[in-house]
Order: structure tokens, then sequence, then C-alpha cells
């Protein structure tokens, strides 16, 4: 039976029900990703009305980017990760750690008082530091000096109320094989003004880890199925021991401090706000154009333990447009701040990198699409609830990543296979994205090239 934490306004995971009214959303998708279901989020409060979707938050904390391996904690690694275990023979590649490194979004997060940059990630749950006294392991899985885990400051202190009882820890696998381990405990948790007490955590202390250096850890704003707690302590794990518990957000709501809704907006120059309750108050909105589209869960399906353990901020969008072509098929997206990269339809991702000048290129050791530095993009865009995205083309090619054998750089659109897909942050630099889990909708305000 699920835990009650799971059943606050806040979760629309209770939403693995079928659509309250109209057609069920695998009856409008052309194509449903093998292994997958896909059911609609129900809304858990009335409707907000078009004044309280623009209203803005006074709950808000800046975002600053640092620089590290792409896809390390996106939810293309675990996506991508699942297909190939699974047999599937398609999915994702992960980006390898040698040149592609792209941005990640960090905040400030207090633990007790205690002031720790997090990384800021819609499509995972758990909220965890690095303890200072945290083990670092190599790929062999061997200890190493901490330095090679590439941590900022670490934790310096302990629960404030003490650890779980019975004992949990926390244990993640991701995508790309990297692991976080550590025990769970409560302490008080702060993001800008809003403190969320006796907020269960983890403090990390064995860590396989690629860093950038300045981030301790990560604030996962997910769902409560797809919390990683087990009962126990060390690293022994099974499914038949995983504890499923209230993430920060879900306590956040639930503990009375916001509304159940979040908003991100995030900056090409590395910087963002993230805003709690409310919309964030970006620079460009445009309020006059603002889609909503229904709130999707998707769960893996192809084994029975994978149903609850993966779910997402997902959507289905109208369609695409790019290069004067019109794509109208129906596939599901997950909406995620941990990816840096769009995951397209194969199709559609080949032809958009093909209609690069000159055209982008396939180059297997990063599994991503290459071009000429100072090519020209063509114009993408992605239509929700009739209105067309597009992207500013700055955004389409990352100058920044360049293959040292080719001199080429790296654009922003992959192949994802059989999907799902993802719209990453390329394409979040474009949009104000709300998640209103409280309604069980995505909305997206326009917000044309900041």
């Amino acid at each position: 039976m699920k835990s009650a934490a799971f059943h606050l306004a806040v979760l629309a995971t209770v939403a693995f029900s079928v659509m309250a009214a109209g057609r069920h959303p695998s009856e409008i998708l052309d194509t449903t990703p093998p292994g997958f279901s896909i059911e609609a989020a129900k809304a858990t409060r009335p409707s907000w009305g078009f004044v309280r979707h623009t209203q803005q938050s006074h709950n808000i904390q800046k975002m600053q980017g640092s620089h590290g391996k792409t896809n390390i904690k996106s939810v293309a690694a675990i996506l991508g990760a699942y297909q190939r275990l699974s047999g599937l023979g398609y999915g994702y590649q992960n980006i390898t750690p040698t040149n592609a490194y792209g941005t990640q979004y960090a905040t400030e997060v207090l633990f007790n008082g205690h002031p720790l940059y997090l990384l800021v990630d819609t499509g995972s749950s758990d909220t965890w530091a690095v303890q200072s006294d945290f083990d670092c392991l190599d790929y062999a899985g061997e200890s190493i000096p901490q330095i090679a885990c590439q941590f900022g400051p670490a934790y310096p202190d302990s629960f404030q109320y003490g650890a779980t009882e019975p004992a949990q820890h926390m244990f993640i696998r991701y995508g790309d094989g990297e692991i976080v381990a550590g025990p769970m405990g409560y302490s008080d948790v702060t993001l800008g003004n809003i403190t969320v007490t006796k907020q269960e955590i983890c403090l990390a202390n064995t860590t396989y880890w690629f860093g950038n250096n300045r981030t301790s850890g990560l604030i996962g704003l997910a769902f409560p199925a797809l919390t990683n707690a087990y009962l126990g302590s060390g690293l022994d794990h099974n499914r038949g021991s995983r504890i499923e518990y209230s993430p920060l957000f879900t306590s956040m709501v639930s503990q009375g401090k916001v509304p159940p809704v979040f908003s991100i907006a995030l900056d090409r120059n590395s910087t963002g706000i993230l805003a709690w309750g409310g919309v964030a108050p970006a620079v460009g909105m445009n309020t006059s154009r603002i889609a909503s589209l229904d709130m999707i869960i998707v769960n893996m399906i192809d084994r029975p333990e994978a149903s609850y353990d993966y779910s997402f901020y997902t959507i289905i969008p109208d369609g695409w447009e790019y290069d004067q072509t019109k794509s109208t098929k129906k596939h599901p997206y997950i909406v995620d701040s941990g990816t840096t990269l769009n995951y397209l339809p194969p199709s559609i991702a080949v032809a958009i990198n093909l209609a690069f000048k000159p055209p982008a290129v396939y180059l297997w050791q990063y599994g991503a699409y290459f071009t000429q530095c100072d090519a020209i993009a063509p114009p993408v865009g992605v239509t929700l609830d009739g209105i067309t995205f597009w992207f500013n083309p700055v955004d389409l090619i990352y100058r920044g990543w360049v293959d040292p054998s080719t001199n080429l750089c790296m654009t922003a659109i992959a192949n994802g296979g059989a999907g799902p897909y993802i719209l990453g942050d390329a394409f979040m630099q474009g949009a104000v994205v709300v998640y209103d889990v409280g309604e069980a909708k995505m909305r997206f305000i326009h917000r044309p090239y900041y």
C-alpha cells in the first residue's frame, strides 16, 4: 500500500489511473514506446484560472550554471540504460566524459543552516549531499582520493534529527554507471525563504562520480515513485526492501509552505530562476502566449518492479516544424532540467541535423550530431497547445563543445531512439516552464530568444 505522503495534493502520481474524462492519452499517440505505459495525471485541486496561471512567485532563488558531463544525472541516461538492459536494442547513448561538457544548473540549499550548492533535477526525486568523510571510488570500485570525484565543499555535519528508524539507505546507480549511496535521515532543508522541516535526505558516504568542483549533491523535484531508499545500511539493496518516502517538493507542499506548483526559467548565460508556488519572474516572458498541456505519467512496464521506479513530467506536443517541414505525429516528451540536449524521434532528429548548413554528421563515440561551429542552423520549433516555440538558433549549436579530432561542434538535437523523448535545457531556455502538479498540467510561457 502506498504511503500517506504519496496521496497528498502535490502528487500527480496518484494518476497511475486512467483519465477522468476525454480520450486516454495512448489513443492520441502515433506510437507507444515499447516497455512503457502512458496514463494521464489527475488534478488534485480546482483550476486557478488565467490570472493565477501568470501570478509571479515571491519565493524565488537564483540558479547558477556549472560545466559538467551532459548526461550524468539525466533522464536520458536512465531511459537509455533501461532500454539497453532490457534488450530492446535501441535507446539513448551517453555522452563521453572526455570533451562533451554542458551546463548543469545548481542552486544554494541549506542543510540545517549550512549552505551547499546542489544540482537541480526535475527528472529524479532524491535530495542528497556528500559527507566530509565520503569514500570516492574509481570505475573498478577501488578507493581513490576524494578530489577525483570533483565535488564542491562536503556537508560537515550529521543529521539534525537523527537517522531514520529503522535504518534506511539510499542507493542510486545512474545510467552511465555512476553510484551514490549513503544513510538516510532527517534535517531541515531551506530553499530561498522556505524551510522544509524534518525532510528525509541522504548524506552520501560512497560515490563513483564525475563532478564539476562546485556542486555537493543534488535536489530531485519529481515524484515519490522515483525515490531510492532501502531498508538497512551499506550498499545492499533489492526491490523488496525499497521504502518510498516524501521527497523535497512533496514535503514542501504537504507542510503548507507553497501551493503545488513550481517553475523554472533558464538563461543561456548559465543563470536561471527557480520559483516555488508560482511563476518565475523572467525577462522577456510573453504572458499572452501560454501553452497548457496535460501532465502524463510514463511508467516502464516491461518488468514488474520498473512500473514504480521511473515516472517523469511528461507531455504530448502537437508536433514539430523545421526547415519548411511540419510533423504532427504525437509522441510523449519528458521535460527535464537535468538533460542538456533535446532527444527526438529518429526521423525528425536526422532531418533537422541534415538541414544544418553544412549538414551535421553523427559521431558514434559521442552518440550525438556535430556540425561546423559556424554553421547556419535551420528554423526549428516545437508546437505546444497550438503555439510554436521556436528555438533560438544560438541554442542549436554548442560552440563550446568541440570534438578535437574533427573541430566540429555538437548540435542540440539528438536521436531519442524509441522514446519517450526529451525536451531539455536547450528547449527550456526559450520558455518559462511551470510544473503545475496540483492541476496535473505543464504550462509553458513564451520567452523568445532569452
